[in-house]
C-alpha cells in the first residue's frame, strides 16, 4: 500500500513540475531574457546551474531530460493553437510518442510518469496556449478564441464596440468564404457595372462576415448580430486597419451582412498621390472624407434592407461633417476633420468635448459653448498621425493627448487653449495603447514598448503611471509588464456578468482575441518563491540523505 502511495506522489510531482517548468520559462527565464539582453542571459543560466545543483547526480539527466521533454511538447503543441481539432490531436500525438521515446533512450525517465507529464502540457493549452500564460501575471484570461482573417488585407480583427442591455459588445468580422451556389447567384446579378462581375470573382475567397462578440456567462460568444445591434454600429470602426485606400463593401445575405475589399484609388491614382508630398495631406483629406462617405451610404443601405434605421452612439465625422451633436443625433457642425478621437476633458475638467484629428492637426470642440476651443498644428517634420489615444495622467484630472508618433509624446491643453508636451517616448517604436481608468489610486497608460536595454525593436505589453516633473514634462514609471507582443487593439470594455473593467485585445497577424481582467494575485512572486523553496529543498535533502547513509 505504501508503495503505491509512492507511485502515484511520484505521478504528481512530474505532473506539477511538467506546468511549473513551463510557467517560470514563461513567466521568469523568458522575461529576464527579453527584457535585461545579456544580464537576463546570464542570470538565467544562473538559475538553471543552481536548479541543477540542487538536484542528486543520480537523478541530474533523468530530470534534465524530463525537463527538457515537457519543455518541447508544450512549444511545440502552442504552435497549433488554433489548427483544426483534427490537425491539433493527430499532431499531438505524434509529437508527444516521438519526445516521448526519445526521453526514456537518452535520458532513462519514468515512461508513465513522464508520459503523463507531457499530456498535463498538452491538456493544460486546450484551456490557454502557452504564449498567453504571460498574461496569468498580471491579469485573468475571460476569453481566448480566434476569429478568422487574411493577414494580407486585414491583419488585425476590428472592434467597434456598442452598447448592450447589462454592458457592451464588439462587432468584429470573420472570414466567409461563399459556397458555389452563393457565388453563382452573385455572378448572374453582377450586372451593375463594368467591373462587378469582375469584383465578384476577384474578391470571392476574400470576404468576411459581420459578427457579435457577446458576453454569455461573462465570457464572450461569437454569434449572429441582430439588426437593431448592427444599427448601432459606427461602420468606420471596422475598417480603421486599411483606411482610407481599402474601400470596404458590405451587402446582406439571408439576413446577414458581409464585406469585402476593393482599392479605393487605381494604381495610377495612389502613384501620383505619393509623388506630390507637398500636396498629401489636402489630399488624404479629400480621400479620406469620399472613402467615409462611401462606407456610411453602403452601411446605411444595408441596414435599410435589414429594416432598421442607423441609431449610432457618440460622434463621427462624415464628409467634413460632426454628426451627433443632440437634437435626435442628427445635428451636424461644418469641421474640417477626418475623425473622432473620442469625447473628455480636455481644457475643462467639467465640460465635456470632442477631440477630433484632421490635416496635419488636432481640435478640441466644445459641446456646451458649440466650437473649437484649441487646435494644435503639427509640423512638416513631425505631423499628426491618426493613431492617437486618450485619458487622464492623473485621477480626477484633464484627459491628455497620447500621441503615437515616431517617436510617440503625450499632449496637455490647458485652460486658456495652450497645448505643452509633457513626454517624449524614448524609443522609435514605443506606442500607447489605452488608458485605463478603473484601477486605482493612479491611471495606468498601456502601452507597447522595448526594452530599454536590448537593442530590438520588439514591444512587450506595459503599462506606466505618470509623474509629473519639476519643469515641464514628466515620466513614466512601469507598474507591470506582460513578456506577450503583438497586442494591437487594446479595448477597455464592460461586459454584462463581470465586475470592473475589462480588456479586449488582439494578436496582431493570428485573428486571435483574448479578453482579460486585472487582477492582484501575486503569481509571480509565488513562482518565485516556489522554485527558490524547490531548490533548497533539494540542498538540504541531499545532505540529510548522506547522513541516513552513513549511518547505515
Amino acid at each position: 500500500m505504501a508503495k503505491s502511495w509512492k507511485t502515484v506522489g511520484l505521478w504528481i510531482w512530474y505532473v506539477f513540475w511538467a506546468l511549473f517548468a513551463n510557467a517560470a520559462y514563461v513567466w521568469i527565464l523568458r522575461p529576464l531574457v527579453d527584457d535585461l539582453a545579456l544580464y537576463g542571459v546570464l542570470a538565467a543560466i544562473a538559475i538553471i546551474l543552481l536548479w541543477m545543483t540542487s538536484l542528486k547526480r543520480p537523478i541530474r539527466r533523468r530530470w534534465l531530460i524530463y525537463t527538457l521533454f515537457v519543455l518541447m511538447a508544450a512549444e511545440g503543441y502552442s504552435t497549433l493553437a488554433f489548427a483544426s481539432k483534427l490537425k491539433q490531436a493527430l499532431v499531438a500525438m505524434g509529437m508527444l510518442l516521438l519526445l516521448w521515446l526519445l526521453a526514456i533512450l537518452v535520458g532513462r525517465v519514468r515512461p508513465v510518469a513522464s508520459l503523463l507529464g507531457g499530456a498535463s502540457v498538452v491538456i493544460a493549452q486546450v484551456f490557454l496556449p502557452l504564449n498567453d500564460w504571460a498574461f496569468l501575471t498580471h491579469f485573468r484570461v475571460l476569453q481566448d478564441a480566434q476569429v478568422n482573417l487574411r493577414v494580407q488585407n486585414s491583419p488585425e480583427a476590428p472592434f467597434a464596440v456598442i452598447p448592450v442591455s447589462g454592458g457592451q459588445a464588439i462587432i468584429t468580422i470573420d472570414s466567409h468564404v461563399p459556397t458555389k451556389q452563393e457565388l453563382e447567384q452573385r455572378a448572374m446579378a453582377a450586372t451593375d457595372s463594368p467591373n462587378a462581375l469582375y469584383n465578384v470573382l476577384q474578391t470571392a475567397h476574400g470576404e468576411y462576415e459581420v459578427v457579435e462578440l457577446k458576453s454569455v456567462g461573462g465570457h464572450l460568444e461569437k454569434v449572429v448580430p441582430a439588426p437593431q445591434d448592427l444599427a448601432r454600429v459606427n461602420p468606420l470602426d471596422l475598417v480603421r486597419a486599411f483606411f482610407p485606400y481599402e474601400l470596404a463593401n458590405w451587402y446582406v445575405e439571408n439576413g446577414r451582412i458581409y464585406e469585402y475589399l476593393t482599392p479605393f484609388l487605381t494604381d495610377q491614382q495612389a502613384v501620383e498621390a505619393a509623388l506630390d508630398p507637398a500636396a498629401y495631406p489636402a489630399s488624404f483629406q479629400a480621400i479620406a472624407n469620399q472613402a467615409s462617405a462611401k462606407e456610411i451610404a453602403n452601411w446605411d443601405d444595408c441596414l435599410a434592407e435589414l429594416g432598421v434605421r442607423p441609431n449610432r452612439a457618440g460622434f463621427y465625422v462624415s464628409n467634413d461633417q460632426l454628426v451627433g451633436l443632440g437634437a435626435g443625433r442628427g445635428s451636424t457642425v461644418s469641421m474640417q476633420a477626418e475623425s473622432v478621437v473620442g469625447v473628455g476633458h480636455f481644457t475643462s475638467a467639467s465640460d465635456l468635448q470632442i477631440l477630433l484629428v484632421g490635416d496635419n492637426s488636432l481640435h478640441v470642440y466644445d459641446i456646451r459653448e458649440r466650437k473649437i476651443v484649441a487646435t494644435y498644428q503639427g509640423s512638416p517634420e513631425n505631423p499628426v498621425p491618426n493613431d492617437i489615444r486618450i485619458g487622464p495622467l492623473v485621477s480626477g484630472g484633464r484627459d491628455a493627448i497620447f500621441v503615437n508618433a515616431s517617436p510617440a509624446y503625450i499632449l496637455t491643453v490647458s485652460p486658456d487653449g495652450t497645448w505643452k508636451r509633457v513626454y517624449t517616448a524614448p524609443s522609435q517604436s514605443f506606442r500607447f495603447e489605452a488608458v485605463l481608468t478603473g484601477v486605482k489610486p493612479y491611471p495606468e497608460i498601456v502601452t507597447n514598448d522595448p526594452s530599454y536595454l536590448r537593442n530590438s525593436p520588439v514591444r512587450y505589453f506595459s503599462a506606466y503611471r505618470f509623474e509629473p516633473g519639476h519643469g515641464a514634462t514628466g515620466q513614466l514609471v512601469r507598474v507591470w509588464r506582460v513578456f506577450r507582443t503583438n497586442v494591437v487593439n487594446v479595448t477597455p470594455l464592460h461586459l454584462a456578468g463581470v465586475s470592473g473593467e475589462v480588456l479586449a485585445l488582439d494578436i496582431y497577424g493570428t485573428g486571435e482575441y483574448l479578453v482579460i481582467s486585472p487582477t492582484n494575485a501575486p503569481v509571480l512572486p509565488a513562482a518565485c518563491a516556489v522554485l527558490a523553496a524547490i531548490i533548497v529543498a533539494g540542498w538540504l535533502y541531499r545532505p540529510r540523505q548522506r547522513g541516513e547513509g552513513d549511518a547505515r
